[in-house]
């Protein structure tokens, strides 16, 4: 899908030559030919962009490099299809072939001339130049495949302007300008020179010569010559001497001017002081013409007047000419010439034909002699009268002219092609040289084109609602508005007020820097004299870097007075980190918007940036300055109303990376509505007495954020106005690398969102921003021939993507061959794309057809699909948007968070709509979105229960529940529709893996409802994630390619394997969930049917986690057994090699035994049959078994050298192999659990287990960020508060709490898992470890990760469950029983929110003064958090009685110990430990009460706590809270 052309600017003529303009004629295409820049130029016929011809790279590379100067001029051949350019020596022929489809033009041939050409001529093989010593004579074989050229002679001359072939015989006509003199020199039929050549002397100087084209099967020459007086004169050869020219005729100004009736005094002729300006209407051509119309006329029958059909009947007859003028009162006027190839001579004559009147807008000047016909074939024969371009009208124009309509003198008869200027347009504005870079305003609206030499041109880009259909009707979205050059190019550049106000930054030779400001006015193409910014003085070895200008126009004029105020702020700043910041006040007028002065600029800061990076240099100067992009939605730069910044202005880069973003305090100095006089040295305050120097701006800026990239070659960067930073660096091999940060940074996120490394070939070149209408950054990546748009992608929850990725890619190869030099977005998402002299404007909107080069071919489409985005920014909602409502991926998160009711009703409202869609037979559906409230609002619905009836005789008489008064409407048969309706007649805005997924969601929702009596929530959510694991398995292995919820067309950015995704895919937080679940039998068995005929490998197993989460138990044997059953039977040769480890492991050695009689085969057969009768109980077979094991490494034999360890008695030392060569920790773990018996039991850990998990799998856990597997290896160690600590925590805090002398290696933490605050819900009350490492979390860390996974809420689409997670999150924590008697009877209540805090922001973290157990009817809810779910009981793993006992604070710590261990979230407010709600003591309080304490003697304790105390020395036990009551 590529985004279509809405515009092209073609560059500026080079006005070199008499050649500078040329059309073309090719099947039923024309096309405009000229020279621009060091290119070749293709116009249509309505003056659009068509195709571009670089002129050096036709040519050998050595040429190309040495002189890479500008083409001259054009030559066209109708007949040959060729194009011919030139400059300085070399000549280049294209060809138009039509071998392909679409056509296209090739090289044809290359010459090099002696010396500089002038000019030249082609025709039919021939080729004579004018060059700087005289004419040049080329030919060859047009016939030939081989194309080669021979120089038949060259001749000294005076150099020539314009050189002309005759079409009929061999004469060759020249003349220099300024001269009044044309030679004539004649040649033989081998084109070799004959005699000299003829001097035809006119009295005024020659403007333009040219030879007649004679009709078929004459062979006259007639020689066309035009002065500057407007006087046309005819040569032909005398009769006795075919080589000698003489006069024929000559036609002049007065005899058009007659023509034309103008009241005039009795015999008295009109006066005229013009000459007006002559054209010969080329006789080839008008021949054509001619027939075309009577064809067309006659075919169609169009009743003309018979005056007009008598003079087209006439020219096609007479076989006439016609000779053009137009004079200064905008008149065309046309002669014939009649029997010019008639003998005598004297029998020609000029007869007048009609006059009609140019267009409005068309000016009389602009014709010249040098304009030429363009007739183009078609059904409907057009012929267009093109103008050259001047001096005076750099421009190229056409118009179409209906020559029945001019030959009646109709008013409609000659009409522009192109579409007409608007009326703020000041002209058309094209560039001469290369640009080096765009610049816009704030809000895109104006663009401003820097080139070589200094050249600028401007534009405004308009708001125009036409659809692309539409384009051609309205007017041009580029209008031009100035083009003028400076002295010096500038450096930097930056434009506001609708790009007529443009700052410059410049640095002449031998010339302090200056910032200088201009304007332009209203139909004008050159700015008023520059304003130079005051008190700008940086040092000699100082650069500008950044210039940033934005101002109140650009987001509507304010105020209702008469006279409109425009002001603007312009921040500069240089190399070495000092900024500038000026107001600028101009009075505008209020029609024309022009100015009535010179603006009024005053200094209001100029401070040094407080930069304080600690690897930069002493003076802390910045690697990079540049200006966050101020062009965002929704949002302005400055409030104009208090001149207060409201977003970012300066980002500075330092040399190690780091990323500064700054603000300017400018409100203090900007008053606003004061008058002038007050701020008259509004720079006071900026002067630097007796510093040296220039101050640091500590108070006049203020850093905002920081962001630690630690990249330190940086070559390039661009930030954009969500404040979303790339950067290019360069690596050692040259290789561009390229990460994308997010300014919001904090213990959870570096702020790193994308890297990735491009290829060698792949340079980038420019990078800029954009935002969509919902707040989404857009970047558009600029190479040499592409430019490559990325977006956000929708974060996925079942496999790990990328965060950036392309979606879209524009080739300009397919435009145009000349290299990209910049691309910059403009308002509205569209694409300015700048190469060579030229712009390309793509718009927003995509197409469905392959790339045209034109608007007009862009225009042409196909109907799109309706459910298909029409545009970038919705193709963009669609991967990074928000999801619908029935989207798997959101239906399975609600499933997650326990909103089961919702999932149902949603699939129901969906089978409901597909229902109603194919009743009316529509093809979309039309399913309304949820109320955001409908996610946090739904609760269960309260089945009501009959009171029943039945009666009790006995005790024992069974009870049976009364049926409910509803039943529930998800059934199986709404499963079935609506799997079956998904791939129905009624398209589903999902894609074909999206809705398996759907079918999946759904199927696995019914399979909970029906097993909620038996299936806990963690088994639940262990469910859902095995079925969409299964579905995205099966999907991924029917396809070619690995299935993706993000999947895209350019995978540039990531390419992983299907197996690698397979193997990643099913996480490790699905294992945690089931390791928690009471329900493990219903998983198992549902695990099992997910295998290949239900059989479990141990693949399989490994994947699941099965012997991870399955609690140790007979099950947990006999589960092993089959899977070591599995595996011998899988394997066709029965190898009893593959399963013995188990086997040993479990004690089963005669199973082995009986499984080696069953190998008769195998090559050890006889040995392990003897070796497995002895016994192993005793040491001597022992040894003998561990030296076979060893033996067994020796031959990398590593699961069988695992066995004979296992089997010698020695397990560690076989889990050791599993560990180390097998790199399956998995196996270890489950064999650990079988060989101690304490595991076994779940008593407590065995010692080989622990050794596991803290030398094998924490070390893994923490090296790779992995929160799940750390948290499942605490649980498992009994370190419960560490399990629930990792999950929220700091991974590095965790690593030195658990072990301070020797901590682990922490990696990037896996923090984007908005589980792991479900897992963190579930186990922060679930016993007294998980409630002790609960209240170690600070509240300040609980609220940033809560804020930051909101955020990966909101990546993935689930926009409400984002809202839902912020709004119903509580921060209330568990607490620990106290012997101390209460000081007051009632719990202070939680501090109320701020009145600042809105409804959608989170809830404050608050803790209530719960340091000892209360009495009475105050009961606070126990341990548990406030929900609708209570439970009964806690799991107590802590000596309640020695914890309270103990001194040491760190065992169990109050909510009131709560600190912060890491540095808030950038931009985001963090409960501060004042408003936590806790009841703090002063320090005096607390050390009388410690003394009261130690004073009081103990207390008894009663029969509860004693019974308690010898539980939990005995073990862990569940009680009821309600007993302490």
């Amino acid at each position: 899908m590529p985004l279509r052309l809405r515009q092209a600017v073609a560059g500026r003529p080079n006005l070199l030559s008499t050649r500078n303009i040329g059309v073309i004629s090719v099947g039923e295409k024309g096309f405009v030919v000229y020279p621009s820049g060091s290119n070749v130029v293709l116009l249509t016929a309505e003056l659009e962009l068509s195709d571009t011809l670089p002129f050096w790279s036709a040519l050998p590379h050595r040429a190309s490099t040495s002189n890479p100067a500008v083409v001259q001029g054009v030559c066209c051949s109708d007949i040959d299809h060729l194009i011919v350019a030139w400059t300085d020596v070399h000549v280049v022929f294209w060809q138009y072939l039509t071998t392909k489809k679409a056509g296209s033009w090739n090289v044809h041939s290359t010459i090099v001339a002696s010396s500089s050409i002038s000019s030249l001529d082609f025709r039919a093989g021939t080729l004579a130049l004018g060059t700087k010593n005289g004419i040049e004579y080329w030919r060859m074989d047009p016939q030939a495949e081989v194309v080669v050229w021979d120089r038949l002679w060259e001749r000294t001359y005076p150099t020539p302007t314009s050189i002309s072939l005759s079409p009929s015989s061999g004469h060759i006509a020249w003349f220099k300008t300024g001269q009044r003199s044309a030679y004539i020199l004649a040649t033989d039929r081998n084109g070799q020179a004959v005699s000299m050549a003829q001097e035809i002397r006119h009295p005024r100087e020659i403007a333009w010569i040219g030879w007649r084209k004679p009709t078929s099967g004459s062979s006259d020459s007639h020689l066309y010559t035009i002065t500057t007086n407007s006087v046309l004169r005819i040569y032909s050869p005398v009769l006795d001497d075919p080589l000698w020219f003489q006069l024929l005729s000559s036609l002049d100004h007065r005899a058009f001017a007659k023509s034309i009736n103008h009241p005039a005094g009795k015999g008295k002729e009109p006066s005229h002081n013009d000459f007006g300006l002559m054209w010969v209407w080329d006789a080839e051509v008008l021949r054509e013409v001619v027939k075309a119309e009577l064809a067309r006329i006659k075919e169609k029958q169009i009743r003309l007047p018979q005056g007009t059909m008598t003079i087209m009947e006439g020219l096609e007859s007479e076989e006439s000419d016609i000779i053009a003028w137009t004079g200064s009162d905008g008149n065309l006027v046309l002669r014939s010439i009649i029997n010019i190839e008639r003998k005598p001579p004297t029998l020609l004559k000029t007869l007048p034909l009609t006059k009609c009147k140019l267009p409005p807008l068309s000016s009389p000047s602009s014709w010249s002699p040098d304009t030429q016909l363009l007739h183009i074939p078609g059904s409907v024969p057009s012929l267009l009268a093109v103008l050259a371009p001047s001096s005076e009208y750099p421009s190229i124009t056409s118009y179409r002219l209906s020559l029945a309509d001019v030959l009646s003198s109709r008013s409609l008869a000659i009409t522009p092609t192109s579409r007409s200027m608007s009326a703020d347009e000041a002209g058309p504005v094209q560039l001469q040289h290369l640009i080096r870079h765009f610049a816009r305003t704030p809000n895109g609206r104006g663009l401003l084109a820097i080139g070589d030499n200094g050249e600028l041109g401007t534009w405004y880009k308009q708001q125009l609602s036409l659809r692309p259909g539409k384009w051609h009707l309205g007017p041009r979205a580029l209008i031009g508005k100035g083009h003028w050059q400076t002295p010096t190019a500038p450096s930097e550049a930056a434009l506001f007020a609708k790009g007529r106000a443009i700052v410059f930054s410049t640095q002449p030779v031998d010339c302090p820097a200056t910032i200088t400001l201009q304007h332009l006015d209203s139909r004008s193409m050159k700015p008023r004299e520059p304003v130079i910014l005051p008190h700008f003085d940086p040092s000699a070895d100082d650069d500008v870097e950044m210039l940033l200008a934005v101002s109140d126009i650009d987001d509507g004029y304010s105020g209702g007075s008469r006279r409109r105020t425009q002001r603007a702020i312009i921040t500069a700043a240089t190399r070495n980190g000092e900024a500038w910041v000026w107001r600028v006040i101009s009075k505008i007028t209020p029609k024309e918007g022009d100015l009535e002065n010179q603006p009024d600029v005053q200094l209001v800061s100029h401070y040094r940036l407080p930069l304080t990076s600690e690897h930069d240099d002493h003076e802390c100067k910045p690697k990079m300055i540049l200006p966050v992009d101020p062009m965002g939605w929704h949002q302005s730069v400055i409030d104009w109303t208090t001149d207060t910044p409201l977003q970012d202005m300066v980002l500075t880069i330092s040399t190690d990376g780091d990323l500064e973003f700054w603000i300017p305090k400018i409100g203090g100095h900007l008053a606003g509505e004061r008058a002038a006089n007050e701020v008259k040295h509004g720079d006071a305050a900026c002067e630097h007495e007796g510093t040296g120097g220039v101050e640091k701006g500590d108070e006049a800026w203020i850093r905002t954020s920081t962001v630690r990239t630690e990249r330190s070659n940086v070559i390039m960067a661009r930030c954009s106005s969500r404040k979303k930073t790339v950067l290019v660096c360069e690596l050692d091999d040259g290789r561009h690398e390229m990460t994308i940060w997010d300014s919001k940074v904090s213990e959870f996120s570096t702020g790193l969102e994308l890297t990735h490394i491009f290829e060698q070939g792949d340079r980038i070149q420019d990078l800029d921003w954009t935002t969509t209408s919902d707040l989404q950054s857009v970047l558009a990546v600029g190479f040499a021939h592409k430019v490559v748009f990325v977006c956000e992608q929708r974060m996925s929850y079942v496999e790990t993507t990328p965060g950036w990725a392309p979606f879209l890619t524009i080739d300009m190869e397919r435009y145009t061959p000349v290299p990209i030099s910049d691309s910059i977005w403009l308002a509205g998402g569209s694409l300015a794309v700048g190469t060579g002299n030229q712009i390309y404007l793509f718009s927003r909107f995509l197409g469905r057809e392959s790339p045209s080069p034109s608007p007009a071919g862009s225009m042409k489409s196909v109907a799109m699909d309706e459910e298909e985005p029409e545009d970038i920014f919705q193709l963009i909602a669609h991967r990074n948007g928000p999801l619908v409502d029935y989207h798997p991926i959101q239906l399975g998160q609600c499933l997650l968070w326990d909103k089961a009711d919702l999932v149902k009703s949603i699939l129901l409202e969906l089978v409901k709509s597909l229902k109603q869609c194919e009743e009316d037979g529509k093809k979309s559906i039309p399913f309304h979105r949820l109320d955001p409230s409908e996610f946090y609002s739904r609760k269960k619905k309260a089945k009501i229960i009959k009171a029943s009836t039945n009666k009790y005789d006995g005790l024992f008489d069974s009870f049976q529940p009364p049926p409910d008064d509803e039943e529930d409407e998800f059934t199986d048969k709404v499963v079935n529709e609506l799997v079956e309706r998904l791939n129905g007649r009624v398209a589903v805005p999902l894609s074909t893996s999206e809705k398996s997924f759907l079918a999946t969601i759904a199927q696995a929702t019914l399979e909970a409802e029906q097993q909620r009596r038996s299936l806990d929530l963690c088994g639940m959510r262990y469910l859902i994630s095995l079925r969409m694991y299964v579905n995205w398995d099966r999907l991924s292995s029917s396809s070619n390619t690995p299935i993706s919820a993000s999947s895209t067309n350019f995978p540039e950015f990531i390419q992983a394997t299907r197996d690698e995704q397979r193997k990643n895919h099913f996480s490790f937080r699905n294992i945690v969930w089931a390791s928690h679940s009471e329900s493990q039998d219903l998983l198992l068995s549902a695990s099992k049917e997910t295998c290949k005929d239900g059989k479990m490998s141990w693949e399989d197993a490994r994947r699941m986690g099965v012997f991870l989460w399955l609690k140790p138990s007979e099950s947990y044997k006999s589960q092993l057994e089959d899977i070591a059953r599995n595996r011998f039977m899988q394997d066709e040769d029965r190898d009893p090699t593959s399963c013995s480890l188990i086997f040993f492991a479990l004690g089963k050695k005669k199973v082995v035994h009986g499984l080696w009689r069953q190998a008769p085969g195998h090559k050890e057969q006889a040995l392990m049959l003897k070796f497995l009768t002895n016994d192993f109980e005793l040491d001597r077979w022992k040894t003998a078994a561990m030296k076979n094991a060893y033996a067994l490494l020796s031959k990398q034999r590593y699961e069988y050298a695992a066995a004979f360890f296992m089997l010698g008695g020695s397990p560690k030392d076989a889990i050791n192999v599993c560990l180390r060569h097998l790199k399956d920790w998995q196996l270890g773990v489950a064999l650990a659990r079988v060989v101690e018996p304490n595991e076994m039991e779940g008593k407590t850990i065995g010692p080989i287990m622990r050794w596991i998990l803290e030398d094998t799998v924490l070390p893994i856990a923490f090296k790779g960020g992995h929160r799940w597997l750390a948290s499942w290896a605490f649980w498992t160690l009994g370190r419960r508060d560490l399990s629930v600590r990792i999950l929220i925590s700091p991974m590095n805090i965790i690593a030195t709490d658990f072990s301070p002398d020797k901590p682990l290696e922490v990696g990037n933490p896996d923090n984007d898992d908005p589980s792991l605050l479900l897992m963190f819900q579930h186990l922060k009350s679930k016993s007294l470890q998980t409630a002790k490492g609960t209240n170690e979390v600070s509240t300040k860390l609980e609220y940033d990760f809560v804020l930051h996974n909101a955020r990966v809420f909101f990546r993935m689409g689930c926009h409400n469950l984002a809202l839902d997670l912020l709004r119903s999150w509580s921060f209330e924590r568990p607490f620990f029983p106290s012997l101390t008697k209460p000081k007051t009877q009632s719990i202070a209540p939680p501090t109320p929110l701020s009145a600042t805090t809105t409804s959608t922001s989170p809830v404050r973290p608050t803790t209530s003064g719960l340091d000892t157990l209360t009495v009475g009817h105050f009961r606070k809810p126990t341990f548990m958090l406030t929900s609708e779910k209570r439970r009964e009981s806690l799991f107590m793993d802590i000596d309640v009685l020695a914890v309270d006992r103990s001194n040491d604070t760190s065992a169990v710590p109050t909510p009131t110990t709560n600190t912060s261990r890491s540095p808030s979230l950038n931009g985001i407010a963090t409960p501060s430990e004042a408003q936590d709600g806790v009841n703090k003591k002063s320090d005096h309080e607390d050390g009388e009460e410690e003394v009261e304490k130690s004073s009081r003697p103990p207390k008894k304790i009663g029969n509860l706590m004693k019974e308690l105390k010898q539980d939990v020395q005995q073990g862990a036990m569940e009680f009821n809270m309600d007993n302490f009551f």
